[in-house]
């Protein structure tokens, strides 16, 4: 069976539609606020005080994380479980257990269920035991520069 020339070029336009559909939903997720050393005890019995990372997606479709994971500087990393949704243009808060998140330049990667990297901090610091966090300001905002970080009052989940 021959193709014309116009189908062809039908089928390449749609096969790259699809490939730019596939990444801009994946590259719509960025990690955009880190709380490594939130104010009080974390590591006291039933702490108050958790560490966490906030993903945003600034995508006006919902883009599902099933596999996806997060490393941190020293190799660890966490799953997201089937299901796991983040809606367009919203916030998702994962908590991390004591430890889990340093102090002293951490750099987190965002992968997708592929094991492509979807996202990265920059080396994020935060010695001081208080409610400020690093977060991408303004929300999202991802030109893959140290000035897209700043160190500010936290503002979890929105």
């Amino acid at each position: 069976m021959r193709f014309s020339g116009s189908t062809n070029f039908s089928w390449l336009c749609a096969i790259a539609m699809a490939f730019f559909s596939l990444s801009a939903a994946q590259g719509a997720v960025v990690i955009n606020e880190v709380e490594s050393n939130p104010a009080g005890e974390e590591s006291a019995f039933k702490a108050t005080a958790t560490a966490w990372l906030e993903l945003y997606n600034t995508d006006d479709k919902d883009v599902d994380l099933s596999g996806w994971s997060i490393k941190n500087s020293e190799g660890r990393s966490i799953t997201f479980p089937q299901g796991t949704v983040i809606r367009a243009i919203d916030y998702y808060v994962q908590d991390v257990r004591p430890g889990w998140l340093a102090q002293d330049d951490e750099v987190l990667v965002l992968i997708d269920a592929g094991g492509a990297e979807v996202d990265r901090t920059a080396a994020l610091r935060d010695e001081d035991d208080n409610e400020m966090a690093w977060t991408r300001d303004p929300d999202g905002r991802d030109t893959d520069s140290t000035d897209d970080w700043k160190y500010l009052a936290s503002s979890r989940g929105f």
